[in-house]
């Protein structure tokens, strides 16, 4: 029996030599993902999982989540091998354990076997049950296909959707996906300082590149608006945060806008360019509630602007409301790679003002139909602030 024990090992060790040898040489270390199912409890998937830790050719072995297809998922974790077992313990009968040795880029199997005998103890489990298996497992790898693409972009870019992680890209500018084609996968690609990018590669045979583009963020934007739809304005925007934040500085008016009213009988109608001596400078703080490369980029902001009078003789701040705040919300819409237009909602608040005078101005009216209006003796809010325009980013 010792001299038996003793052939095994040297045959084993000679075994082991030659193949570290002709083994292919993995810069990522060769990992193995396996699957262990049947009712043999899990001391049997426990020690499969450490005989084939013990290898000196296998650097990592990952057990397979349950309900997953172990080469699927190899490929995705760019794993070299799939081995998947099948054990059971049958009444009155010798203990087997079916196994298949799987190519993930191919599904090829192979190897495939059966180890059996009588029912093992978990020292034997753990000493010599699971030999067979481990040496396919060493030999299977001089007979896996590798077959790669390569992801091409800016270094530090992390790339989803390819694996099942996220790839980031090295120094070199480029990265070796192991991939098994042909294969069409959708893959957004983000790069600090830059836009989302995000397509579909279809792999369709060997060496293939995607070839990422990567389009510098451009931080300055301007705006033309309508406030309640008739008075114009002009904003400028500086983006910052990679684009999620931005500060607005500009100009709203009320020197001239549309002023559309239905015709009644006997009364005068009003012209239709309505002009009043005040300019609204301002600014504000926002931010947008999704990335740039958004369909559709909801946002809000507040702001604060000054009530400017351009009278003769009183030029300065508004007396009855010298400032105002405002709360937005808004969604925009890029319809063109540098252009977007947009659609908000918010409310104005003046506080320090006269209330009364403020409503007075407002026709005294409080609440008529979809408008709300509230004040105090110093303070008035009005709501809803409604605004469309267009975005250009410069």
């Amino acid at each position: 029996m010792r001299i038996r024990r003793f052939l095994k090992a040297a045959a084993t060790f000679s075994f082991l030599a030659f193949a570290a040898v002709t083994a292919p040489c993995d810069e990522e270390g060769v990992r193995v993902l396996v699957r262990s199912g049947g009712p043999s409890g899990e001391a049997w998937s426990a020690s499969l999982v450490s005989a084939l830790a013990r290898s000196a050719l296998l650097d990592s072995v990952i057990p397979c989540p349950p309900g997953r297809d172990p080469a699927e998922l190899a490929a995705r974790l760019s794993c070299s091998l799939a081995v998947d077992v099948v054990s059971e313990i049958p009444a009155g009968k010798d203990a087997y354990s079916r196994w298949k040795v799987v190519d993930p880029l191919t599904y090829e199997a192979l190897a495939s076997g059966t180890i059996e005998g009588p029912s093992p103890t978990t020292r034997e489990l753990a000493e010599y049950w699971w030999i067979p298996l481990v040496e396919a497992a060493e030999a299977a790898l001089p007979k896996v296909k590798k077959t790669l693409v390569r992801v091409s972009a800016a270094p530090g870019t992390t790339v989803t959707g390819l694996s099942e992680d996220p790839l980031v890209i090295p120094e070199e500018g480029f990265l070796d996906l192991p991939l098994r084609v042909p294969v069409t996968r959708p893959w957004r690609a983000v790069s600090k300082g830059a836009y989302p990018e995000s397509g579909y590669f279809a792999a369709l045979e060997q060496g293939q590149n995607l070839e990422i583009p990567r389009r510098p963020l451009r931080l300055w934007t301007v705006e033309a608006g309508l406030t309640m739809l008739a008075f114009p304005e002009v904003w400028a925007h500086r983006a910052f945060g990679e684009d999620r934040y931005f500060l607005r500085f500009g100009l709203a008016q009320y020197l001239a806008g549309l002023y559309l009213v239905d015709e009644e009988v006997g009364e005068e109608t009003p012209p239709a360019i309505l002009s009043l001596p005040l300019v609204m400078p301002g600014v504000g703080f926002g931010m947008y509630f999704l990335p740039s490369d958004a369909y559709v980029r909801p946002y809000g902001y507040v702001s604060a602007f000054a009530r400017i009078l351009l009278l003769k003789g009183a030029l300065g701040f508004d007396t009855i409301a010298p400032a105002g705040t405002q709360a937005v919300l808004g969604a925009e819409w890029r319809a063109f790679p540098r252009a977007a237009v947009f659609a908000e909602v918010g409310a104005v608040f003046y506080p320090f003002c006269d209330g009364f005078l403020m409503s007075a101005s407002r026709g005294g009216q409080g609440n008529d139909g979809p408008y709300l209006s509230l004040f105090g003796e110093r303070w008035y809010l009005e709501t809803p602030l409604l605004r469309v325009g267009t975005r250009f980013t410069l």
